[in-house]
């Protein structure tokens, strides 16, 4: 009698070998791509656009650099990362003097 600590995961469906094939394929050196389901283009959402002088003016930029597969389903998949924070060290706090008597 064999002795099995994990049960047998069931195969991968058809849906999931398919997304992780194409998040493998090689791409080029700074392109986006989606973590979550390996789409390539990105989307800008804008309100308040305005038509002036048979152009169109820009207005409230509320979403850049999203994927819009992941976006129709209803998730919200940032593809531009976070900018770093720089730390600063914090300033040398100054001891309290003591009143003379």
């Amino acid at each position: 009698m064999a002795l099995y600590l994990v049960p047998p995961a069931l195969p991968p469906d058809r849906k999931t070998t398919l997304v992780e094939r194409i998040k493998e394929m090689p791409r080029p050196d700074g392109m986006l791509q989606c973590s979550r389901c390996g789409g390539r283009d990105t989307m800008t959402i804008r309100s308040g656009d305005m038509v002036v002088d048979g152009r169109i003016k820009p207005g409230k930029v509320i979403e850049q650099g999203i994927c819009p597969h992941c976006y129709k389903r209803g998730v919200i998949v940032d593809l531009i990362p976070p900018k770093p924070k720089i730390v600063k060290e914090p300033k040398p706090r100054r001891p309290k003097l003591k009143e003379a008597k």
